[in-house]
């Protein structure tokens, strides 16, 4: 029941208080790039992680219908908000295109 209640997993400016901050974290400078391509690899797992659940399912290694399901929709939902952030940048990116200098 804890993971249901466990969105972190899909969220790309989540905090990480088992690591020590390196300096220029405790800066405030934060790689953009790294944040995205840590947000993708969460996504990809989640992505992978329900396809192994449904290979379990079908292969009659587990009955558990109910994981294959909360692994199924974590990855749906995963998707649709990397879908949603993806489209706000390119939102972003064009209205500054269309800026005037």
């Amino acid at each position: 029941m804890a993971e249901i209640n466990r969105i972190d997993f899909l969220l790309p400016n989540k905090l990480d208080t088992d690591k020590k901050p390196d300096a220029a974290k405790s800066e405030g400078n934060v790689n953009f790039a790294d944040l995205l391509k840590n947000a993708l690899k969460d996504v990809n797992d989640a992505q992978l992680n329900a396809d192994e659940a449904v290979k379990k399912v079908l292969n009659g290694e587990t009955q558990d219908i109910h994981e294959t399901m909360i692994a199924l929709q974590k990855a749906d939902v995963s998707l649709k908000l990397m879908m949603e952030v993806r489209n706000k940048l390119l939102e972003a990116y064009q209205e500054i295109m269309r800026t005037q200098v």
